[in-house]
């Protein structure tokens, strides 16, 4: 499982002060996205329209013959981070929820779920040139379902790399 953001100790502070904004990336930090994730599930009760998560994430390219991992960089998530901002939409939370892992909260369809998908995989800037190798995750929100299970089932289902 990738490294959550939340375990950081406070001389590493990687979010601003409000808690809002991943500091490094200026994504969403966990605890505003768990917040609106829970927002999304009252209103989809409420008005009966759903929503999906996408999972994206990210290891760098071994392009060594040593067989040794290369590590992210800063400049990766960074360049991963604005490819991404610019992949998707505003109305469309971009949360960072580990060291390489994001989720995007998409407030429409499936088939409008499924071209998003079809520009991340096919987006150059997202790979930072060849560079990182993205796994993506998708699933719908199940009627009666709380935001822990959705998660958990976010989990679970299997990547689709690219």
């Amino acid at each position: 499982m990738e490294e959550r953001l939340t375990h950081r100790g406070q001389k590493n502070s990687l979010f601003t002060h409000d808690g809002i904004h991943d500091s490094q990336t200026h994504l969403s930090a966990p605890s505003y996205f768990y917040e609106l994730l829970k927002q999304e599930i009252a209103t989809s009760r409420r008005t009966g329209v759903t929503f999906s998560l996408i999972r994206l994430t990210f290891n760098k390219i071994n392009q060594s013959d040593s067989g040794v991992d290369s590590k992210i960089e800063s400049v990766d998530v960074l360049k991963f981070s604005e490819a991404l901002k610019d992949l998707t939409r505003k109305q469309d939370c971009v949360a960072r929820l580990g060291i390489n892992e994001c989720v995007i909260l998409v407030k429409e369809s499936k088939s409008n779920v499924e071209n998003l998908l079809t520009r991340l995989a096919t987006s150059q800037e997202l790979t930072v040139e060849n560079t990182l190798q993205i796994s993506a995750t998708t699933v719908e929100l199940a009627d009666g379902e709380k935001a822990l299970a959705l998660l958990n089932r976010l989990d679970l289902v299997l990547p689709h790399s690219d």
